[in-house]
């Protein structure tokens, strides 16, 4: 009888372990995802110069998620430009709130292949 209560309390941490790792791995998901959209759009940066509504679409037609530019916003030729992809998540386990997920990258302005 001892090992039939056992068994449930073992099978309830088991569930919950789950359902933590369900989350860990959702968000290695979203943070790759927001990884390889930087790439893209980094070089769409670089060759346009800014932020435009392409990149835009870009990143939340790939993503979900919004991206803005960090510091100046017409950079002249040659600059650094930074810009931060963020994106929210709604974890099952690790937070009673969303969690933002975000990404900063740079690229320098006029430099691509």
């Amino acid at each position: 009888m001892g090992y039939k209560l056992g068994l449930i309390l073992s099978m309830l941490f088991l569930a919950q372990l789950f359902v933590l790792t369900g989350d860990m791995i959702s968000i290695q998901v979203i943070y790759t995802n927001l990884d390889a959209v930087s790439v893209i759009a980094g070089n769409m940066i670089s060759s346009r110069g800014k932020i435009d509504q392409d990149v835009i679409d870009l990143v939340y037609n790939q993503t979900g998620g919004n991206i803005v530019s960090i510091g100046d916003e017409n950079p002249m030729f040659g600059a650094v430009y930074e810009y931060q992809i963020t994106r929210e998540f709604t974890p099952w386990v690790l937070s009673n709130s969303p969690m933002q997920i975000s990404i900063t990258r740079s690229v320098i302005i006029g430099y691509f292949s």
